[in-house]
């Protein structure tokens, strides 16, 4: 069958068309997966958590506190292997400790790097991630750590909330 230059031209634009609806749906899929709805949560936390100088105004401070406190689950187990740590918090209590953490340093910015995200259950994501932190006390030069940490995640009504932080010790020391 040999088709026509008119037959061509017809068909392009319908053609074209389903291209790009295909990509298009492709790229919804893939931007609101589990996957990438996860790591732009934590990239957010990171953002909330930081800190970028002492000057932070008490709003600042209750906004971005209120924003980290909608990612956690009621309770939050926090687990620092190194010393055999293993506590259950409420959501408040953590936003008490992060503020006391934040308001020890001038400047505090948290990035996520190499996140590993494994779903081991329906509703559940356990992310492994190097976290680079940089901290700046009175003056002194900024300090780097970087040190691995692993979340667990859980999906209720459809938000997924932080509910355990396996952290290293080294990212808690001066």
């Amino acid at each position: 069958m040999v088709l026509s230059k008119e037959t061509l031209v017809q068909h392009k634009y319908p053609v074209i068309g389903a291209v790009l609806a295909l990509v298009l749906i492709s790229w919804l899929f893939w931007y609101f997966s589990d996957t990438q709805i996860i790591k732009r949560q934590l990239i957010g936390l990171s953002w909330d958590v930081g800190k970028e100088n002492r000057q932070e105004s008490t709003m600042e401070t209750a906004l971005k506190m209120r924003d980290v406190k909608a990612v956690l689950a009621d309770n939050c187990t926090l687990v620092i292997p190194e010393r055999n740590r293993t506590e259950s918090v409420e959501k408040d209590l953590a936003i008490m400790y992060l503020m006391h953490y934040r308001d020890r340093y001038e400047m505090i910015a948290v990035t996520f790097e190499e996140m590993d995200i494994d779903f081991p259950g329906k509703g559940e994501a356990s992310v492994q991630s190097k976290v680079l932190l940089r901290k700046q006390v009175n003056q002194q030069a900024p300090a780097e750590i970087t040190a691995p940490v692993k979340l667990a995640l859980k999906k209720e009504n459809g938000d997924w909330l932080l509910t355990q932080a396996d952290i290293a010790a080294a990212l808690l020391d001066d």
